[in-house]
């Protein structure tokens, strides 16, 4: 648990601000849905069972090494990316009992060296949970229930996934006005489906409760720093998901998701602000140099800003990479040495 805690900490008042803008009120418990579970399967090292709750229903994957029988495991909750993709979801970072989904191949190859991040925490001895959020994956929108606009914009590609991700981009925009409009923004949405998904992992029989780490890439690292602002865990990690909103709102706006994007957040702490309010819990944030989503200098202020929040504690590491917006081995090997460090 860190400071924020305290009634008297700055960062309690700007967690406690920043969490009632995406729409959740930090005093109300989010308690587990129901669960329901589906397909079990082993692949090599690891053991798998499909899961689902809510309305409609959420699917996810609960991977754990194969065979543990022992004491309790430590667990990562871990946040799937935005990556321009929404036909797919947890698919991106983990594999189901069917194994890769031919349509993440390539961006595996492209945005993760071809790895199952997952797979690469189990193997480090963690459990992990990834589910979808919407409007990802089994959250996301059927193409019959794109606007027109939106459908034209998709009508422009031969290819059907081409096709469907072209839509799903244009409706975006739309997503996040009529999520504004009813006081709920995107990111919020997404953040209380994450929270259920956190809830769903405390819960689980064979899960330490208090050894439970938060871990995203891009979008999902947004997500990461949501959810600190209402959930307590034992550690975070951030990857290619660090800037100030004035480096954002110089030249990178466009690139970037409406799930890190809020109406009014800005006005209440800067990105990396929010991030350390859950100081001094251990974090990890990784940045890569030539990430064109962001602008060195925004990266290199957000570092400091970090730092400054975790002065008087050595909970904070950052890690810089000569390398574009990706999460590649390298990054997903380190950030697995640190969770079995810190959780």
């Amino acid at each position: 648990m860190g400071t924020h805690e305290l009634s008297n900490c700055p960062r309690s008042t700007l967690r406690d601000r920043a969490s009632r803008l995406l729409g959740v009120r930090p005093e109300i418990g989010i308690q587990p849905p129901s669960v329901t579970h589906g397909r079990t399967w082993n692949r090599g090292a690891v053991d798998g069972v499909g899961l689902s709750w809510g309305t409609p229903r959420t699917q996810a994957w609960l991977l754990r090494p194969a065979g543990h029988t022992g004491p309790d495991l430590p667990a990562v909750l871990l946040l799937h990316g935005h990556d321009g993709v929404k036909f797919y979801g947890k698919e991106k970072v983990a594999d189901g009992p069917d194994g890769i989904a031919s349509g993440t191949a390539a961006l595996r190859r492209r945005g993760y060296d071809g790895r199952s991040v997952a797979e690469g925490l189990v193997e480090a001895g963690f459990a992990v949970l990834v589910h979808d959020v919407f409007p990802w994956g089994s959250r996301r929108v059927d193409w019959q229930d794109f606007p027109a606009r939106a459908q034209r914009a998709g009508l422009a590609f031969e290819n059907e996934s081409e096709r469907y991700e072209a839509a799903a981009r244009e409706h975006e925009h739309g997503l996040a006005k009529t999520a504004i409009l009813r006081n709920m923004p995107l990111a919020g949405t997404i953040l209380r489906e994450d929270l259920h998904a956190l809830a769903v992992l405390r819960a689980t029989a064979g899960i330490d409760p208090n050894r439970i780490a938060i871990s995203g890439f891009s979008g999902g690292g947004a997500r990461v720093v949501h959810l600190l602002t209402c959930a307590d865990v034992q550690a975070a990690v951030i990857t290619a998901m660090m800037s100030t909103f004035e480096d954002i709102a110089d030249g990178h706006a466009d690139d970037t998701t409406w799930a890190m994007i809020t109406p009014g957040l800005p006005a209440v702490g800067d990105w990396p602000d929010i991030a350390a309010t859950a100081a001094p819990m251990p974090m990890l944030v990784q940045f890569a140099e030539y990430d064109l989503h962001f602008g060195i200098d925004g990266m290199r202020e957000a570092e400091r800003a970090l730092e400054r929040a975790y002065t008087g504690s050595d909970s904070l590491n950052t890690e810089w990479y000569a390398d574009r917006h990706r999460f590649s081995a390298a990054m997903q090997s380190a950030a697995a040495r640190w969770l079995v460090d810190n959780v």
